[in-house]
């Protein structure tokens, strides 16, 4: 049966219009109020299912991400549900082309929509965490949904770091612009082998992912995680 993100996964939906304009007015405002410094976006697989995953302490951290994707590859960005209840931002996600998910639940539709997309070769971008941490600034427990979407559908994995958008806006008061840090780290995929428990894989996946993410990250914000001493036996770097 079809849901309400059907169209995220056809073969046009790189085309959209919605998606086209949007993704001009995004980088345009990117342009003005920031400076955007990016490491590592040529290790981004050009095709294929692929999950980037990033670390989440500003509101404006997946529109950074989504303005520098969309110069790349087609990417659909994995929203909270209470975004779409805002009068305007609510209806500019969406028509970009996003997926609402319903926090802290077992949300059918979105985990149907994200499957979709990934079967279709685009890629997601997700926030493992679910929500900010809005003291610290450093990683936190990531929810379950990654690992299960990494085991239905074998995508590519690259986590990327995101930093300095906590400067937005008050540097504005200084005269200048913040500095905004994208570090993307290593594509790999996950080999499961037979046999092994799916909550056993879905915590593997995620823990791991999780590892790397903090190695793309300054120290300060490894948080509860640390970067991995050693490649996990079911990693494949690409």
């Amino acid at each position: 049966m079809k849901h309400a993100f059907a169209h995220l996964a056809t073969p046009e939906a790189p085309r959209r219009l919605g998606r086209r304009l949007w993704q001009l007015v995004l980088w345009l405002l990117i342009f003005i109020l920031t400076r955007v410094e990016v490491e590592g976006e040529s290790r981004i697989p050009g095709s294929g299912p692929l999950i980037i995953y990033f670390n989440h302490i500003h509101y404006l951290d997946p529109f950074i991400l989504a303005g520098v994707m969309g110069h790349i590859r087609y990417a659909v960005p994995v929203a909270k549900r209470e975004l779409a209840s805002g009068p305007v931002i609510g209806h500019l996600v969406d028509w970009y082309g996003s997926i609402f998910i319903e926090r802290g639940q077992a949300d059918v539709g979105a985990i149907r929509a994200s499957l979709d997309v990934l079967a279709a070769g685009y890629a997601l971008l997700i926030s493992p965490e679910g929500t900010r941490n809005k003291e610290s600034h450093s990683l936190q427990r990531a929810q379950k949904g990654l690992g299960m979407l990494v085991r239905h559908t074998g995508a590519t994995l690259m986590p990327v770091g995101i930093w300095g958008t906590t400067d937005f806006p008050a540097v504005f008061k200084q005269g200048r612009r913040p500095t905004i840090h994208l570090r993307f780290g290593r594509p790999f995929r996950m080999h499961i082998p037979e046999g092994v428990q799916r909550k056993v894989v879905e915590a593997t996946i995620t823990d791991y992912a999780m590892q790397e993410l903090a190695g793309v990250l300054p120290k300060s914000m490894w948080g509860v995680y640390r970067p991995p001493a050693e490649p996990h036996p079911w990693v494949e770097y690409l």
